[in-house]
This record gives structure tokens, sequence and C-alpha cells, in this order.
């Protein structure tokens, strides 16, 4: 057995009011928050386990997600996401809470963060999307420029079928996954996860029509915040200049080479580094 499927072994599974949660390690509590929206936590797994020597991380799977319970009326919301998650501090029994933020979790972060900055240590975000709805609109502009014609074509064809109901979502995201990364080697170390289709309309209309959060940014203009963005990230560490920086001045941008969006996946070795001498506030 490799060290890396002892440690999957050495999970604690609970079920924090419907959150399927994941648990290992002793330490500073780091809330790790994943994509989509829809998407699930396996998808940090095994990648970010080595930060279990020194710090408690606790994984879920947010409403509808993974294994968690679903809403019986679908009405999946941003506000809801921030409330599960102020939820799940609450059964963790702690004050403050460090999060971990990849892609849309790195939205839920700050929300959460500007709604509840007095339960939060420090910011770690990665393939980070911006503080306004702007951000989702500029990566769904800068994939669809990368996608290749043929890609393009398919993706058009497989959306027609997926409306019938002839194809999956997983079919779709087969085609799409390659843009996600720098290298598409990378790609054989991402597990395999689910994404709720009916969690990502919801929440992506919501964001489309409600995210922003430029008047709200003061209320944690005292929290850490680190951002790992990849160089050939959807949305470059260029463009994540205007998206976030200029309106979170005090947030530290730090650029990882030859990486995509699926940071965790592509560089593991680098995030790990990059977010222990962040969190570790003894070293």
């Amino acid at each position: 057995m490799t060290n890396q499927q002892k440690d999957l072994v050495n999970f604690h599974t609970v079920n924090c009011q419907g959150l399927h949660t994941n648990i290992i390690g002793e330490g500073e509590v780091i809330v790790f928050l994943h994509g989509g929206p829809g998407s699930e936590h396996r998808f940090f797994l095994p990648h970010v386990l080595p930060l279990s020597q020194r710090f408690k991380l606790v994984f879920y799977d947010q409403r509808g997600c993974g294994k968690s319970e679903t809403l019986k009326n679908t009405q999946y919301s941003m506000k809801d996401e921030v409330e599960a998650l102020e939820l799940l501090r609450k059964e963790l029994d702690v004050e403050k809470i460090n999060l971990f933020g990849e892609s849309w979790g790195s939205m839920l972060a700050l929300l959460y963060a500007t709604s509840y900055p007095e339960r939060v240590n420090r910011i770690f975000l990665t393939a980070v999307i911006g503080v306004t709805a702007e951000g989702f609109t500029t990566f769904s502009e800068e994939l669809e420029k990368r996608l290749s014609e043929e890609d393009k074509i398919k993706l058009s064809i497989l959306e027609e079928k997926y409306k019938r109901g002839d194809t999956t979502i997983e079919e779709i995201l087969g085609v799409l996954d390659r843009y996600y990364v720098y290298s598409e080697e990378s790609l054989k170390r991402k597990k395999k996860t689910t994404i709720n289709t009916t969690v990502n309309d919801a929440i992506g209309k919501d964001i489309m029509e409600n995210y922003d959060l430029t008047m709200k940014l003061d209320k944690i203009s005292n929290i850490p915040i680190l951002i790992a963005q990849g160089s050939h990230d959807i949305l470059t560490p260029n463009l994540v200049k205007g998206l976030l920086l200029e309106h979170i001045p005090h947030a530290v941008l730090i650029e990882v080479e030859e990486c995509g969006h699926w940071t965790v996946v592509e560089k593991p070795i680098e995030i790990n580094k990059i977010a222990i001498d962040f969190f570790d506030t003894s070293l």
C-alpha cells in the first residue's frame, strides 16, 4: 500500500448538515472549496494530502454535489453555499478557518469571507475567477478563443445530443478537459469526478445576475490572501491583475510556471509548498 493509499484509508468521513465531509490530519483547519459549480471534493485528491502532515484538512461536497444531499426544490444559490459552509464551521467547532478555494471555490471563499470575515484566518486561492461576474464571463470568452474549430463543431453536436438525452456531460467534458491543462499528460493524474449540471446551471445563473463583491471587499482588508495562478490558465495572471488584484491590492499573486487551470493536478508539489509556507505561521 502506497503512502497516498494509506492517507485515503485514514480519512474520517462524516455527514455534517447533509454535507458529505472527509477529514484527515491534525492541527489548524483548512477547508477546501471545490470548483464547478457542481463538482466534488475528490478533485483535490490525492494531490494535497501531504498537507495533512501539518494541518487538519477538511474536504466536503457542496450542496447537491458528489455524495452530499440534494435540495428538493433545486434552488441552489451562492447564499446557500455560504450558509452551508458556515454550518460546517460550526459543526467543526472552530472559531476561525483557513480557506483553500479552487476556481468557483475561489469565488465561494471570497463570498464567505465577506459575509463572515471574523471567522476567516487566511485565504489561499488558485485558478481564480475574480470579484465580479466579469471574471466568469471572461473565462468563457477566453476558453472559446482557445477551442479549435474541430472541437467547436464537436461541442455543438454534443450539446444538441445532450439536450435530447443522447449523450452525457462526461462526453462534453472529455472534449474540454485538455484546454484546462498546460500538459495533457497531467490529465492521467486527475481523478474522475462527477458534476451536477442542475447545481452548475443554478449557481452559474446566480453568479451572472448577482456576483459582485466590490462594495464588500473592505471587510477582508485584514485577512491575508495568496493567489497561485497557472502561467497558462484560461484566466492568465495578467488578466487576474485586472479581475482581482486591482480590487484586493493586499492579495499576493504567485505565478505557477508551465501550468494551466488545474494547478492542484498539474503542479501539486509546487502548490503544496506554497500552501505550507502560507498557512504555517510558525515557519
